[in-house]
């Protein structure tokens, strides 16, 4: 026998040195939750995360931030990274994330318990590196205009402008999306989820498509398109959300 044989695992497996939240191939999650080891500490902060978690869902809270902190390489992103598949319960070639954390557990079945109830109820995680997704303008609504970003990037609008993103969710609240889409593209010739990017030369058809699907007046349509005061804000971002039937739960990662 050779050294190499005595491992469970290939030793001449791609293994990434750097955990990212982009990574998201099957093969890249089934390698990051197979071979994710549990040592005493993080054991720990498995148990205080889910019992806090869990409680929510008997005695329901505002108190939704969690914050990870810790030196650079001591492990925070790939921790977050195997909560957010946890939470979600994800699927990787037919396996959920929770049956592939069982084993790690086996000693200890009641922390398990904890981690599986959590899994019952329906749970979408948005995962992402704030640094990269930030906005060019740095203001005090920098980080707010982010979550709001990637927010309704993923319901399906158009976070990059969160102008566009709110009149799309608007479009939607009142059942018109395929509606609007479809009148717009006639107009213009071309999808709406194309053009959308470069909403701002596009006012010739966006205005009569406003007008025909909303029933708004040509003046109403017209002052709302070249409204340049029309921002994010946080009474604005949280009556978005709470207008949506999603349950939200920030977790803010740490970097010093």
């Amino acid at each position: 026998m050779i050294i190499q044989d005595m491992f469970a695992e290939d030793i001449n497996r791609k293994i990434n040195g750097v955990i990212k939240v982009d990574q998201d191939a099957d093969d890249v999650i089934e390698q990051e939750l197979n071979e994710y080891v549990i040592t005493r500490e993080l054991k720990k902060h498995f148990i205080t995360f889910f019992n806090y978690y869990g409680d929510a869902f008997d005695q329901p809270t505002a108190d939704m931030g969690v914050w990870i902190s810790g030196f650079f390489g001591s492990g925070k992103s790939h921790f977050l990274k195997m909560l957010s598949y946890l939470l979600e319960n994800k699927e990787v070639k037919g396996i959920r994330s929770v049956e592939r954390f069982r084993k790690k557990f086996e000693d200890d079945p009641a922390t398990f318990m904890l981690i599986d109830r959590a899994t019952k109820g329906t749970t979408e995680t948005i995962l992402f590196n704030i640094d990269i997704e930030g906005f060019s303008n740095k203001d005090k609504t920098a980080v707010l205009r982010v979550f709001a970003k990637m927010f309704y990037n993923h319901l399906g609008f158009y976070g990059e402008n969160l102008k566009v993103a709110m009149m799309e969710r608007y479009i939607d609240q009142q059942g018109k999306t395929k509606e609007f889409r479809r009148i717009f593209e006639e107009k213009r010739g071309k999808s709406w989820l194309e053009m959308r990017r470069v909403f701002a030369f596009n006012g010739k058809f966006i205005i009569p498509t406003l007008m025909e699907v909303l029933d708004m007046s040509e003046e109403d349509a017209r002052s709302w398109f070249n409204d340049k005061t029309a921002r994010m804000n946080t009474h604005l971002f949280r009556s978005s959300v709470f207008m949506i039937p999603y349950i939200l739960s920030w977790t803010v990662l740490s970097v010093g």
